[in-house]
């Protein structure tokens, strides 16, 4: 352990105990040590540091609370045990992510850390409560856009975590408590990449089950939908044409069976559209245009034509009888999709 100091240690202090080590951070054992606050540690090689119970204070700047920065610096394999970095940034620094692949963060308190877009790959946040610790606590902690391949959560509590765009194949996420966590758009980061959508599908469907077997059929559902958008953007229109075209049919009018006013969109478009087509033709009298919406209302949900308007004849009386098919086919389409929806 370095000697102790009479006050907080500052980021020159830092930088001298690490010349003072040979110039490197593998074993610098700052473990209890007390910092300044709010200290800037970013860009820093800090590989292997030992920081276990140091204490990070934070600070107000602008009116706002923050913590230690550690933006775009190198942690790899860190000891971040046992540590309040309440509010402390491992952010990008000039496009730079910060790495903190393989580090442990077990029994350390992460409210409102900010992890955007670093690499997490191993990191140690759960575990088997144990002499070495236990979960993280993890409210309000951002770890959008992060790299959390093969990190272990398990045990964890996520309140308020934002995970909209990570990259968790792998990751053991399903051993952790997920009902809190904030996904924004749920969507994941293997979704954005091509070559990962394969995996995107797996991940959301274990999502979706999780949530189904913990009752938020809510959430479960929105999983659901990207899934078979992953699966929608897998397929090619080379060598799956027609699996293609019904997803892509699928997602139109109904989201997956999710979105049950898409088919009420659709079922009011056709039944518009056709009526001005009717108008058009002119072959309905008297020929106006409400002439026509009747007509193709009653023809869409098949209820017969009523006592006064004429029998229809020609390119019309067999749109009418599409239209009629069509109507039959999307007011099943929108019982069964607003019952599923509504009985969950």
């Amino acid at each position: 352990m370095a000697e102790e100091r009479k006050g907080p240690l500052t980021r020159a202090d830092v930088l001298k105990l690490i010349e003072e080590s040979g110039g490197k951070t593998e074993g610098l054992d700052l473990s209890g040590q007390i910092f300044v606050e709010a200290i800037d540690l970013s860009g820093l090689d800090l590989r292997g540091i030992i920081l276990k119970d140091a204490r990070f204070p934070t600070d107000f700047e602008d009116g706002q609370q923050v913590g230690a920065k550690f933006n775009g610096s190198d942690l790899t394999g860190a000891d971040l045990r046992s540590i309040n970095l309440q509010y402390a940034q491992f952010k990008k620094l000039d496009n730079q992510p910060t790495c903190l692949a393989g580090v442990d963060l077990r029994s350390s308190l992460l409210l409102n850390a900010n992890f955007q877009g670093a690499d997490l790959t191993g990191a140690q946040f759960g575990g088997i409560p144990s002499a070495a610790g236990y979960p993280a606590t993890l409210e309000g902690t951002d770890l959008r856009g992060a790299n959390l391949f093969r990190a272990n959560f398990e045990g964890c509590y996520f309140y308020d975590t934002k995970l909209e765009g990570a990259y968790i194949r792998g990751a053991d996420i399903f051993d952790a408590y997920l009902e809190e966590i904030d996904w924004g758009k749920y969507k994941i980061g293997e979704e954005s990449k091509k070559e990962n959508l394969h995996s995107a599908e797996s991940i959301y469907r274990q999502l979706k089950q999780w949530y189904t077997n913990a009752g938020i059929y809510d959430v479960a559902g929105k999983f659901l939908y990207r899934e078979l958008e992953a699966r929608r953007k897998s397929r090619s229109w080379k060598a799956e044409p027609h699996l293609k075209l019904w997803d892509w049919i699928w997602r139109l009018l109904c989201g997956y069976g999710e979105e049950w006013p898409r088919v009420i969109i659709w079922a009011a478009t056709v039944v518009f559209g056709l009526a001005l087509i009717y108008f058009a033709i002119g072959t309905l009298t008297p020929n106006t245009f409400l002439n026509s919406l009747y007509y193709s209302a009653v023809s869409f949900t098949a209820l017969g034509y009523g006592t006064w308007a004429p029998n229809p004849t020609g390119w019309v009386k067999g749109l009418g009888a599409v239209e009629a098919f069509v109507g039959v086919f999307m007011m099943a389409l929108f019982l069964v999709t607003f019952t599923r929806k509504m009985t969950r």
